[in-house]
């Protein structure tokens, strides 16, 4: 593919002078070599062309015999240190695949997977300098199961500009929808924008005159929350009467924000919060105060709710994914074979029933379709088969959430919720599963 208008006027500006070769946009309507993909069984024209778009391409950097070398950077440490058990499970999936022979490849191969870890404590400053290690000096092939938005956005010019695949990010910032611009980022998570259009759906039907009070992150994470919101209440009778934002790195903790909202006349609270301060959040929640309470995905983990004091009763989330601890879905093959092959491989039944290594579990799944699905072990047929994905899904996806993708007209693969409530430590339906194929980035606001 032709690269963008972008690039090319970027080439005169001195900062954005090494962007002008490199992999990047790209124009849908150039033409291009064709690449067929076992996922779509299509013989269009491939989403990413390495010869158009990248300069000093290594395709098959971190392959070497039948082992392929895969990175991850996560907060091992720090206020965010929960989400390690996200790499936890990332890491028993590739230890049970490499138990079991390896990832099967279109070539006919099994490949063990060699996975190196670094930790940045959340800190997009420190990211970077770590991603650079992983790329230039340990040879990785693709990063996989990054966490953090921010941290992910602070390098995300570099892997674009190098061609590195950054594959199942765990964050669902509406950001990685611009795949044009983008092409070597595939997000893990649906979209926030979609997560939060699936809860003003709900509202619309349950309490369409409903009084938002609204607790951002102030930052990416929580911005993309907030500004889907104030989208998706357009038209309606919905109304956002207050809202706080929150600083992650800051030290403090939400609970003065929670008392001014808890004031505000709003009978329903959204809690657009990640990490330890979402559960602490609802902790602090007046006994006053009784709102519809509506959580982040990135919050709804049983081991995340164990820190909210009990005060997780009754609030409602926009579920993808089967719960792990949920006995209502402890039969489904999916859970069965993750608690089994999981336990296997290392995790304790706090970790397989906690709701947070079952989501690594499920990055290095997509990953490991990704590559089954590539015509070559090469970084841009394991990309252009997670932008071509049909009917498919992967991980502990619920059976009714679709998985598709078509490049950057729908380069999101989860886009697919049914809401539940909270009810004596399990998720009880409220609505069923709705998938918004291919409208995740309209749901975005600005």
């Amino acid at each position: 593919m032709k690269k963008t208008s972008v690039q090319v006027s970027a080439a005169l500006l001195l900062g954005f002078a090494l962007i002008g070769g490199a992999c990047g946009g790209r124009d849908d309507s150039s033409s291009s070599e064709s690449t067929e993909t076992t996922a779509s069984d299509s013989t269009e024209a491939a989403f990413i062309d390495p010869a158009a778009d990248c300069t000093d391409y290594k395709g098959t950097q971190g392959v070497t015999g039948d082992t392929i070398k895969i990175g991850t950077v996560r907060p091992e440490s720090g206020s965010y240190a929960i989400y390690d058990n996200v790499t936890k499970g990332l890491e028993a999936y590739f230890k049970s695949a490499n138990a079991a022979g390896g990832l099967p490849a279109a070539d006919g191969k099994k490949y063990q997977v060699e996975l190196i870890k670094k930790n940045d404590e959340y800190d997009p400053a420190k990211t970077p300098a770590l991603v650079k290690q992983l790329v230039e000096e340990d040879g990785v092939f693709a990063l996989v199961g990054n966490i953090g938005t921010e941290t992910n956005k602070s390098v995300r010019d570099y892997l674009n500009e190098n061609c590195v695949p950054n594959i199942a990010l765990a964050t669902g910032s509406t950001q990685w929808g611009d795949a044009n611009a983008y092409p070597w980022y595939i997000s893990g998570l649906p979209s926030y924008a979609t997560e939060a259009n699936a809860w003003i759906s709900y509202l619309e039907e349950v309490n369409p005159t409903a009084k938002i009070a609204l607790l951002y992150q102030d930052d990416d994470f929580g911005q993309s929350y907030k500004a889907a919101i104030e989208k998706a209440i357009e038209g309606t009778k919905i109304t956002l009467v207050a809202e706080e934002g929150f600083n992650p790195l800051a030290g403090s903790t939400t609970e003065a924000s929670v008392t001014k909202l808890s004031q505000s006349g709003a009978d329903t609270f959204i809690v657009g919060v990640g990490g330890t301060a979402c559960p602490l959040t609802l902790s602090f929640v007046p006994t006053t105060w009784t709102p519809m309470t509506m959580i982040s995905v990135t919050c709804a983990s049983k081991t995340a709710l164990a820190l909210a004091g009990g005060k997780d009763q009754g609030v409602y989330m926009a579920q993808p994914t089967l719960d792990p601890a949920d006995p209502a879905d402890q039969t489904n093959p999916k859970v069965v074979e993750f608690a089994t092959q999981g336990a296997a491989a290392g995790l304790d039944e706090a970790q397989i029933q906690g709701g947070i290594a079952s989501v690594g579990w499920g990055f290095g799944s997509m990953f490991a379709m990704g590559l089954k699905n590539a015509t070559t072990v090469d970084r841009a047929d394991v990309m252009n088969a997670l932008y071509s994905l049909q009917d498919t899904t992967f991980g502990l996806l619920r059976d009714e959430v679709t998985v598709n993708t078509d490049g950057a007209k729908d380069p999101w693969a989860i886009e697919g919720f049914r809401i539940v409530q909270r009810e004596n430590g399990a998720w009880v339906e409220k609505a069923p599963v709705t998938n918004e194929e291919g409208k995740s980035n309209s749901f975005a606001g600005e």
